[in-house]
């Protein structure tokens, strides 16, 4: 019994991130926006509009005229995870699909982007007075969890290498709430039990802050003189 309990605990996680995102998002879109405050200087257009939102959302552009450095390590952390990510889907087919062969031969070289720019983020977190001024506790226990599940990912393929087919089969069976056996392996339950927290916390925290940027009156509305 105790290595089908985390497949229940999975499908439980899944729904609750599904559902409590969907919401926070609905009433992000909900939120009425009354006074034209568009960060100056404004587009005129909608398609402009839509094109400085894709900029902030992919490329952090507002960051980047900020600060440099904390831009390159933002930059460095996001679309290391996202590539690590794209790496993980392999595990939602029975087959490897050839199309992820590319993402999987770089994924050391993202999971150092991810872990060099957490480290940087949380080291000015430290290093930097006024942000540590306003940072509140859950902003450094935020990188320290995703810098574990990066290290706890990289140990498992580097240290502790585990059954990739049947850490599969156990995820696809949460994600279509059928009960899947989980391989007893201190390592793997230690990578996914952190992953599982992350899971919880998400659409409840500040974690959130990127699909935030979509619903930020600043970037989405337009020059009110247009």
């Amino acid at each position: 019994m105790s290595d089908v309990l985390p497949s229940w605990l999975f499908s439980a996680a899944f729904l609750w991130l599904l559902l409590a995102t969907s919401w926070r998002l609905l009433q992000w879109a909900r939120t009425p926006s009354p006074l034209p405050i568009p960060l100056a200087p404004a587009p005129r257009t909608r398609l402009a509009v839509a094109g400085r939102l894709l900029l902030e959302f992919l490329l952090f552009r507002s960051l980047a005229r900020a600060n440099p450095t904390t831009w390159l390590a933002s930059m460095a952390f996001h679309y290391g995870l996202l590539l690590v990510l794209m790496v993980h889907l392999r595990l939602l087919f029975e087959q490897l699909p050839l199309w992820l062969l590319p993402f999987i031969r770089i994924s050391g070289w993202a999971t150092l982007a991810m872990v060099i720019g957490l480290s940087v983020l949380l080291l000015r977190r430290f290093r930097v007075d006024r942000l540590r001024y306003i940072s509140a506790p859950s902003d450094y226990l935020h990188l320290v969890l995703l810098l574990c599940i990066a290290l706890s990912g990289a140990a498992l393929k580097r240290l502790w290498p585990s059954d990739l087919h049947a850490v599969g089969v156990f995820l696809r069976g949460a994600l279509t709430f059928n009960t899947e056996g989980l391989p007893v392996q201190a390592g793997l339950w230690l990578h996914l039990g952190l992953a599982l927290l992350l899971i919880l916390i998400f659409p409840i925290s500040k974690l959130l802050h990127g699909a935030g940027v979509l619903f930020s009156p600043s970037f989405n509305q337009r020059d009110p003189r247009a």
